[in-house]
């Protein structure tokens, strides 16, 4: 099956929040063939509370956009992935900090990380922006914020770069996004930074209709699929089967998905 050449549709421009380079054959190599072969259940680290990209549910099930995902590309590679079970983000770094987690399922790239971690190509792609409370006539950019409060996740991408870009904010740590909203929209700190896609679905989820997004940050969210350093053949297998994916692909994730969410 994996010698077979696995041909895709010829992707166009596609919607903003996902990668739009163009799609390639997935084609494996004789050791990478091998490899899979051979190769074990593959340990998977999520984030077990970050939707609408991914989550636990209440059965320990893996579900959310990113899941759709890593079900496909584990069905075009032939592998069989098990969750590794956390109940927080900062939890799951812990793990593959230390060596823990085969794959980690979503991240964005950075300098600390890859002191961890291999990473394929980005395959969802959506700009972060500043969201504050309707009534908040002084912020319009993350340095209007200095000396005040904003609600981070802990270990976000956003963390490592706020703190070095912009020192005189206070970061105000919270468990997960939803609650980072909530407090915006009460009041109780002054914004929150978060990827477009999320805010957007959150802020529907929660009937948010207090609170107003000002415009993309200078970050973005470029979520990768991280593999376990040292482990340079699994690395390639996955970033060619992320090259695999085309417009086409990215859709189905979506409707997918979004079809899910209703049920």
């Amino acid at each position: 099956m994996l010698a077979k050449k696995i041909i895709l549709l010829s992707p166009l421009f596609f919607y903003v929040l996902f990668n739009s380079a163009l799609a390639q054959e997935l084609i494996l190599n004789s050791e990478e063939q091998a490899y899979l072969k051979k190769a074990p259940t593959i340990k998977m680290c999520v984030d077990p509370d970050w939707l609408p990209y991914e989550k636990l549910d209440s059965q320990g099930r893996h579900i959310g956009l990113v899941a759709e995902y890593m079900a496909l590309i584990s069905s075009r590679l032939n592998l069989n992935l098990s969750v590794v079970k956390t109940t927080s983000w900062e939890e799951t770094q812990k793990l593959y900090q230390n060596g823990m987690c085969d794959i980690v399922s979503a991240l964005n790239k950075t300098p600390e990380r890859e002191n961890h971690l291999l990473f394929t190509e980005p395959y969802i792609k959506s700009p972060a922006v500043l969201v504050i409370k309707n009534s908040n006539v002084q912020t319009r950019q993350l340095a209007d914020l200095n000396g005040k409060k904003l609600a981070m996740v802990k270990g976000y991408v956003y963390d490592e770069k706020l703190r070095k870009d912009y020192p005189g904010i206070q970061i105000a740590y919270q468990t997960n996004m939803g609650i980072a909203l909530h407090k915006v929209s009460t009041g109780e700190i002054d914004a929150t930074l978060g990827p477009l896609f999320l805010i957007f679905a959150l802020t529907q989820e929660q009937n948010l209709d207090n609170v107003k997004i000002m415009g993309n940050s200078e970050y973005q969210d470029e979520l990768r699929i991280g593999i376990k350093l040292g482990n340079t053949i699994l690395a390639n297998i996955f970033n060619k089967a992320v090259s695999s994916l085309s417009a086409e692909d990215h859709t189905l994730m979506r409707k997918s998905w979004a079809k899910k969410r209703k049920q």
